[in-house]
């Protein structure tokens, strides 16, 4: 159908060519021309097996080919002279004359006759103006209809395939929550009695400590714990995608079905959305998602789609978010809404006893992964463990633990596999780190020792950072504050 136009534009602008040469061509040469041109658009046409209607900028119909009649049961004599702005004013044909556009597989139902057609459309353009307009099209047949059920259903399969990728269940429960310590047990049953509610849930507590533990429990102990537990980490995704990556997005299309991208919070459905570090949202997307959760539906980026919300959200933050409501940093009411329930988890220094059963637990881990046989760990490797402050909590515990069993020979860990860990702790000792200081100041120091060790290159930065079990961006961030501050 498009050579079809493109041919009928060349022996146009062959005709408008062939008569602008130097010197006037004779008339009859012309005329002999146009006939001749005439002739074999009026053959092309005809013998084409689909339909053909042309009508003039004004709208009024010049020319429909035989297998127009055919399909229509409309002759020519009861088509040609009528205006198809009244024929059929939002048909492709009007529609071209109206945009000046190009139109393709347009759906409609010719009501003269009661049948469905899909139709391409075109104008045509003489020096730059619009003098008429070309529309070519077909019966839906079954065939027709076939066809773009498959290529529905192969949108369908995508937009699907996407959700069962995104799915997944929460992976631990509160039996993985170890720790016998007073205040560590009483936040791990106020964090169980709290699975068993509807409320939104916000974990507080230092990177490391065990927010998203926490998380994946709380899911595991509530009644939502058959559907979906999905994570989005507001710290690792540019601010540029979160919002797709919350709501998801749908790409319109004129020549096929609309594209989806199901965002997190339609394919956490029924189940549990943990947005961690919920801190870190801008002012956009905190009023965004504070509209949602009120409204209780939300629509995907640039889609009309209303989709109803019914999720659990549980947050979690590493920093002070009542200090950055005070300071207009985050939306109060934002922060009142996924406060119902706050928990607190204390750092790794404040329950120190428990070092060893993380350990221990990590130990066991480590061996199935590597296929050793460690049983334990020595008394005096027990005591560097339980003299260390844990900086990055339990987090650089198992890393700790993971890097001593890659190392170990025997069945039990001693103090030369903590080899990293000893050398931390023998500079600390210079500090006096068993004195108490300000935390923030315990910050600094620890940086300085993690860059005084592994230098300010940008590799040695990415060791620190591995080290402090913190992200590159966090380390610079830090770097920046402590600039700031001298």
């Amino acid at each position: 159908m498009y050579k079809l136009y493109k041919y009928i534009l060349y022996k146009i602008e062959g005709k408008r060519v062939e008569g602008s040469t130097v010197g006037q061509q004779p008339k009859r040469v012309e005329i002999r021309d146009s006939r001749r041109i005439e002739e074999e658009l009026k053959v092309l046409y005809n013998s084409i097996q689909e339909a053909i209607e042309v009508a003039g900028k004004d709208g009024t119909i010049q020319y429909v080919n035989p297998y127009f009649s055919r399909l229509t049961g409309i002759s020519p004599y009861e088509r040609i002279g009528k205006n198809i702005f009244e024929l059929s004013p939002e048909g492709a044909l009007a529609r071209v004359l109206r945009t000046h556009e190009p139109i393709y597989a347009h759906r409609s139902t010719m009501e003269e006759c009661d049948i469905e057609i899909i139709a391409n459309a075109y104008p045509i353009v003489i020096e730059g103006n619009i003098e008429a307009a070309l529309v070519v099209f077909q019966q839906l047949t079954e065939t027709s209809r076939l066809g773009e059920e498959i290529e529905a259903a192969k949108q369908m399969i995508q937009a699907l395939t996407t959700r069962v990728d995104q799915m997944a269940s929460s992976s631990y429960t509160f039996d993985d929550v170890l720790g016998s310590h007073p205040d560590f047990a009483f936040i791990r049953n106020k964090a169980r009695r709290s699975a068993e509610t509807h409320s939104p849930i916000m974990i507080m507590g230092e990177s490391g400590s065990g927010k998203e533990l926490f998380a994946h429990a709380i899911h595991s102990g509530s009644t939502r714990s058959h559907k979906p537990f999905l994570k989005v980490d507001c710290a690792n995704i540019p601010e540029s995608l979160l919002e797709v990556e919350l709501l998801g997005y749908e790409k319109k299309s004129q020549d096929r079905a609309s594209e989806r991208k199901l965002g997190k919070l339609e394919c956490a459905s029924g189940g549990t959305l943990f947005l961690d570090e919920i801190g870190l949202l801008n002012d956009y997307l905190q009023d965004k998602l504070l509209h949602i959760l009120l409204e209780k539906k939300f629509q995907p980026v640039d889609g009309t789609q209303v989709i109803e919300l019914d999720i659990r959200i549980i947050t979690a933050t590493n920093r002070d978010l009542r200090t950055m409501v005070e300071n207009g940093q985050f939306s109060p009411d934002l922060y009142h809404l996924l406060g119902g329930i706050e928990i607190q988890i204390p750092p790794l220094r404040m329950h120190k006893e428990d070092a060893l059963t993380y350990a221990q637990s990590f130990i066991y881990k480590a061996n199935r992964k590597l296929g050793k046989h460690v049983i334990g760990i020595t008394t005096q490797a027990e005591q560097l463990l339980l003299d260390y402050h844990w900086p990055g909590n339990i987090r650089e515990l198992r890393n700790v633990i993971e890097m001593a069993m890659d190392s170990v020979e025997g069945d039990m860990l001693n103090i030369k596999d903590f080899a990293s860990l000893v050398e931390i702790v023998n500079k600390t000792e210079e500090i006096h780190y068993r004195e108490p200081m300000a935390l923030d100041e315990l910050e600094k120091r620890m940086i300085r020792l993690a860059l005084d060790r592994y230098g300010n290159s940008v590799e040695g930065k990415k060791r620190a950072a591995g080290v402090l079990n913190i992200s590159l961006a966090t380390l610079y961030n830090k770097l920046k504050t402590l600039e700031d501050n001298v």
